[in-house]
């Protein structure tokens, strides 16, 4: 009985130690086959563990490298845009310019500038066409409307003439009527004495050809004589093939005179000098979106001053600011400290927060940034602030414009890869949910048509050229249709203008271009951190995981020696029985 327990004890103890000796085997051999020392957790679990960490940070790795070639695809096609090789902007700047320096010789004749003209017709309609370039698709100068076009040829409005500077708060807008094609010269109108006293009347010429040829026409019904006056508010006029909207209200244009006897302008070259031109002729407008953020006074009390109020920051939502009273049993708040509360939920939760009184404005902190009020409200204590008036619950909101298309190419860093059209070539542009100010008191006006105050429901120029938005930007566009303007008009003086312009717009286009370039250099030398650091954590895994090949052919082979080694000792034992030990 005690020989059979012994032998059963016995076997035991062989088969554990053959198992082990085939585990150890079989895992060593698992090694060899994947290469890896680590194939479960239970084989190491701190080093389990840093290995899934490190593979997470290769994983992200992968994820800006795919970043990083993306945005280098966008940024080197913005780069052959705007550079300077063949066809690009800047080469396509150059040969308008050479071509302006041209007409502006008092060697060239009016034909000779109607030959240039349509030349520069011709190049403007390249830029255009530059301006809607794709990358994979998307447009790379639309803001986030990528799947359009960022910019299609229209019609702009030159003045000349009389009283410029009163042009500034003009809303002209030129349009073909019912949609119709787009005129292939420059039409020109000359408001004359008798038209334009009643609201949405005038009486003008046009002309289609540069001053050859001129019609009179008089948007009156009937026709009659009315008091010597511009345009009216309200008025449109039409000729040639287009059609010029003015809504504003009054402003000083110097009318031609009718010449004695007759009504044809060309007799009468020095009246006709004095006028004020409207002149209609190329541009374009800006489809995409842009990344101007605004502010809107969404409730004043009543009786309460208005107050100027504009944002500064990087604000992620709409962020909504309320003027709070100031009770007069709150003994909380210091002295000229005003309360006010912030929301960026649209109003539905409200965080309290306290500013200092400062004059003549005042500066309130807000997530992102801040909003300045101009004039500041003033209160003491025990009252609600004041402005003139109670302006206690006037309620503003912060509206971010995002334009800018973001990669992610590291941890702490994004890089913007397309640049907003507006900013970079200026034209036309329908500026979203903004008052059109008319006057410096930045008074919002009637429309006399419709008797509402004007919003800006029509496009209106970019940059210098826009009173309303003056930010000193350039215009490519208009300064190219300015010149078109200037050349089929025959205007020698026009064309030395339109030239200082489009240095202008050179230095502009030669500028974001830089920009393009740092942007790119930005991208190389995060892609090189990324490879150094990608080998660094490979190193590290590498250490981590890998399985040293000569050390594992030495297990391997005392591994298959002791499994031997057990089989055989394991067999030869088992087979011995009473006999042998008797």
């Amino acid at each position: 009985m005690a020989i059979r327990i012994t032998q059963s004890m016995m076997y035991g103890s062989f088969v554990r130690d053959m198992n082990r000796t085939l585990s150890d085997y079989m895992d060593s051999n698992i090694q060899a086959s994947s290469q890896k020392k680590i194939n479960k957790p239970s084989d190491d679990p701190v080093g389990a563990g840093r290995v899934l960490s490190s593979r997470a940070t290769l994983s992200r790795l992968d994820l800006y490298e795919e970043n990083i070639k993306t945005a280098t695809g966008w940024l080197s096609t913005a780069d052959s845009v705007l550079g300077s090789g063949e066809g690009s902007v800047q080469s396509l700047l150059t040969q308008i310019k050479e071509k302006a320096m041209q007409a502006a010789t008092s060697t060239v004749t009016a034909e000779n500038r109607l030959q240039i003209a349509q030349q520069v017709r011709g190049i403007m309609s390249q830029l255009v066409s530059l301006a809607n370039t794709e990358f994979a698709g998307s447009n790379i100068f639309a803001g986030h409307k990528t799947t359009g076009s960022a910019y299609a040829e229209t019609l702009g409005v030159s003045v000349h003439g009389e009283n410029m500077d009163d042009y500034r708060y003009v809303d002209l807008v030129a349009s073909p009527p019912d949609g119709g094609a787009l005129p292939s010269r420059v039409v020109s109108f000359v408001p004359v004495k008798g038209g334009g006293g009643t609201a949405g009347t005038a009486t003008y010429y046009y002309t289609a050809d540069g001053g050859k040829t001129w019609s009179l026409a008089d948007s009156t019904p009937t026709g009659e004589a009315l008091p010597d006056s511009p345009p009216s508010p309200g008025c449109t006029i039409s000729g040639g093939g287009v059609s010029v909207h003015v809504s504003d209200a009054d402003v000083p244009v110097e009318p031609y005179y009718d010449p004695p006897g007759g009504a044809n302008p060309l007799s009468d070259q020095s009246s006709l000098a004095q006028g004020t031109w409207f002149c209609v002729r190329p541009s374009a407008v800006y489809l995409g979106d842009d990344t101007d953020t605004q502010v809107s006074t969404t409730y004043m009390p009543d009786g309460a001053t208005s107050v100027t109020s504009t944002a500064n920051g990087y604000f992620a939502r709409d962020v909504a600011v309320r003027l709070d009273p100031y009770l007069a049993t709150d003994d909380t708040l210091p002295l000229n400290f005003i309360r006010y509360s912030y929301s960026v939920d649209d109003g539905n939760n409200w965080i309290s927060a306290t500013a200092p009184l400062t004059a003549p404005t005042m500066t309130l902190p807000v997530p992102g940034g801040s909003l300045t009020l101009d004039p500041a409200p003033t209160a003491t204590p025990g009252t609600p602030p004041t402005l003139d008036n109670n302006v206690a619950g006037m309620q503003f909101v912060i509206h971010p414009h995002r334009a800018d298309v973001d990669f992610q190419i590291s941890e702490a860093s994004r890089i913007t890869v397309n640049m907003v059209g507006k900013d970079v070539f200026g034209g036309l542009y329908n500026y979203p949910g903004d008052l059109i100010k008319a006057w410096d008191t930045g008074t919002p006006y009637p429309d006399v048509v419709s008797g509402e105050d004007v919003y800006n429901d029509r496009p209106i120029p970019v940059g210098s050229e826009n009173p309303y938005y003056n930010d000193g930007i350039p215009n490519m566009f208009e300064s190219i249709g300015q010149l078109i303007c200037a050349l089929e008009c025959n205007s020698q003086d026009g064309v030395q203008k339109s030239l200082e312009s489009l240095n202008d717009v050179m230095n502009h286009i030669l500028a974001k271009a830089a920009e393009i370039g740092g942007r790119e250099n930005r991208l190389a030398a995060t892609e090189s951190a990324i490879i150094m650091r990608r080998y660094s954590e490979e190193d590290r895994l590498s250490q981590i995981e890998d399985v040293d090949l000569l050390e594992l052919e030495v297990r391997l082979a005392q591994q298959q020696t002791a499994y031997n080694a057990v089989l055989k000792s394991t067999s030869m034992i088992m087979q011995l029985g009473l006999v042998n030990f008797l």
